[in-house]
């Protein structure tokens, strides 16, 4: 009678455990990086996290580059990807909570007037992945005949900003100003907001899961506490 008692509480133990839900996130502070004291944080892994703690799951993070994280998702790898820029092979894209604003900035100390986009022509110009597919057809038009490289590594636009190898760094504001800080505490940045803000949301691979998750975000939303997340990274 103990042993079956025993299997019962264990298999009921196994039952009860809270689920570990798989995420990706694409890394990029203050959105989501490592912190040595916390871990994996920044304003998407918080939002996700107390999302999904409310509806009692566990979640697990991986910080991953764009292109890797889409894919991979795709794959089947991962329960949850964010954001989600483009629309998913796979997955149910949630109601959107992140927004991205994204902005020219230069240095201020070189005085240049960018109002528009289209005083971008004749820069030198350079931008993360994508962005003349995100960015529109404006943007794109205009950095057809300009100086114009798209690369990865935020760290590096900003380090050739700093060392004068370009004019214009293209980037979203909060992240730009964050690595900035860190790397670069001696240089003032100017920025334009030339472009709109863009909000986005995450992919969920399964459907029952994304509706919950808009409905937990929905409520964090009106608690005010989407807003304390947010200002932490102002």
């Amino acid at each position: 009678m103990r042993i079956v008692l025993l299997s019962f509480l264990f298999a009921w133990q196994v039952f009860a455990a809270p689920k570990t839900l798989q995420v990706a996130v694409n890394i990029g502070p203050p959105w989501a990086y490592y912190q040595e004291d916390e871990g994996v944080t920044g304003i998407d892994v918080e939002i996700i996290r107390h999302i999904f703690s409310t509806m009692g799951y566990n979640t697990e993070f991986q910080l991953l580059g764009y292109n890797r994280l889409i894919k991979e998702f795709n794959e089947g790898k991962y329960d949850v990807a964010s954001p989600a820029a483009f629309p998913p092979e796979h997955g149910h894209l949630t109601q959107t909570y992140l927004p991205f604003e994204d902005v020219a900035v230069s240095l201020k100390s070189e005085n240049h007037t960018i109002d528009s986009i289209a005083d971008l022509a004749e820069k030198n110009i350079i931008a993360y992945q994508f962005a003349q597919s995100v960015l529109g057809e404006e943007f794109a038009n205009v950095v057809q005949d300009a100086n114009y490289l798209e690369i990865a590594e935020r760290e590096l636009q900003l380090k050739l900003l700093v060392n004068h190898r370009t004019d214009v760094v293209i980037g979203e504001r909060r992240l730009l100003v964050y690595i900035m800080q860190q790397h670069f505490p001696g240089q003032q940045l100017a920025i334009h907001p030339i472009f709109n803000t863009t909000s986005y949301g995450a992919i969920i691979k399964d459907s029952a899961l994304q509706q919950q998750f808009d409905e937990q975000l929905s409520k964090l939303k009106a608690s005010g506490h989407y807003d304390e997340i947010l200002n932490k990274w102002p």
